[in-house]
């Protein structure tokens, strides 16, 4: 057992900026805007508009990009934002962190639902050529289902403090053996759950498209939490990172063909097929991260102008990019480049487009408090 270093009472201190860890959010947005347009390219499932004649390569390389991409980067969002919940909840009390989530998150998904989501349905229907959805067919969550989430995670953190306040911050060393435990119980649960919520299982309304991660997405924002009482992420040796990049490698080139060979039997059900995946996406979701943690730490720890501004718009391009990108690939589409040329031109017109929308959008008077 590891004996705690130092141990005194949660100080109600802002959390000092890690510019590293700014920098990661931005990879990941980053990932999140790749991800969707090889939703569009590769034909490989429901956006607002879809390359028609996407063909089987395009689709098969797409799919296995997506599956990589949710195995872990939704995963590690949660596991950010569950890192800075206790310093916030420590600084404001209760009702001011409920408030200040119900502002910064609640507004934003609010916005994308009634005006956001519309406008990019709008804009994909005149691409395809189909007519105007209607206005109550129009609005969803869309990829802002995070911020709903996330929202509903942070009230329920905020219940835990009420009643059970924060003990000592205990500056504990992170084990591999802890490691080993964490990615075991989050197979095992993710397994158990897809007994419930099969993969590939969307839930309507709320617009869920992977509520088959929900153990994942738990499990790390709790992880996040205790990491900030434990020092964690400033503290995590570098060999750790190593090894969990070299075991994110193994673990996908071992288990993603079995994978990928029994598609059909993937899903849930009790089957052995489900079980490997959910060993693999637990490998993934635990390693992944602490991968980057150390590269980035080690490697981006600085931060010019351009990437505070990157940095600072992050949050904002994760709202809007899905009507840019959507424009930017029907104003593509009567060129008729083929998918491949089509999703290298739409990263390299809807990313930094993207990322000048939210810049301006920040700015407004209205939009500064929760953008």
């Amino acid at each position: 057992m590891t004996r705690p270093m130092a141990e005194a009472a949660p100080r109600p201190t802002r959390t000092p900026r890690l510019a590293w860890l700014d920098n990661l959010r931005v990879a990941l947005i980053v990932l999140v805007v790749l991800h969707h347009l090889a939703l569009m390219y590769g034909a490989a499932g429901p956006w607002y508009w879809v390359e028609l004649e996407a063909d089987t390569a395009a689709t098969t390389v797409a799919l296995i990009f997506l599956l990589v991409n949710q195995s872990w980067f939704m995963g590690s969002f949660f596991a950010i934002s569950g890192y800075f919940a206790p310093g916030s909840f420590d600084r404001k009390g209760a009702g001011a962190f409920v408030r200040d989530r119900l502002l910064r998150l609640g507004v934003p998904l609010l916005l994308y639902v009634f005006a956001l989501a519309p406008l990019a349905a709008a804009i994909g229907a005149v691409g395809l050529g189909a007519p105007l959805p209607s206005y109550l067919d129009a609005i969803g969550s869309g990829p802002a289902w995070f911020l709903g989430v996330l929202l509903v995670f942070s009230l329920g953190y905020a219940l835990v403090r009420l009643g059970r306040p924060a003990g000592p911050t205990h500056k504990r060393r992170l084990t591999v053996r802890a490691l080993v435990g964490f990615v075991v119980a989050l197979a095992a649960a993710t397994y158990l759950w897809r007994f419930l919520v099969p993969f590939g299982t969307f839930i309507p309304v709320v617009d869920l498209p992977s509520a088959f991660e929900a153990p994942q997405y738990v499990a790390l924002f709790a992880a996040g939490a205790v990491a900030y009482r434990r020092g964690w992420l400033e503290r995590l040796p570098g060999r750790f990172g190593v090894g969990a990049g070299i075991t994110v490698i193994v673990a996908t080139v071992l288990l993603l063909p079995i994978i990928a060979l029994y598609p059909d039997a993937m899903a849930g059900g009790g089957t052995w097929q489900s079980a490997v995946l959910a060993l693999w996406e637990a490998v993934m979701a635990t390693g992944m991260p602490l991968a980057l943690i150390v590269l980035f730490r080690r490697r981006a720890d600085r931060q010019g102008r351009v990437a505070r501004e990157l940095s600072a718009s992050a949050f904002s391009v994760f709202l809007v990019h899905a009507p840019v990108i959507t424009a930017v690939a029907v104003a593509l589409d009567p060129l008729g480049m083929p998918a491949v040329l089509g999703f290298a031109v739409g990263v390299a017109v809807g990313l930094p487009l993207s990322f000048l929308v939210a810049a301006g959008l920040r700015r407004l008077p209205g939009l500064r408090r929760v953008l």
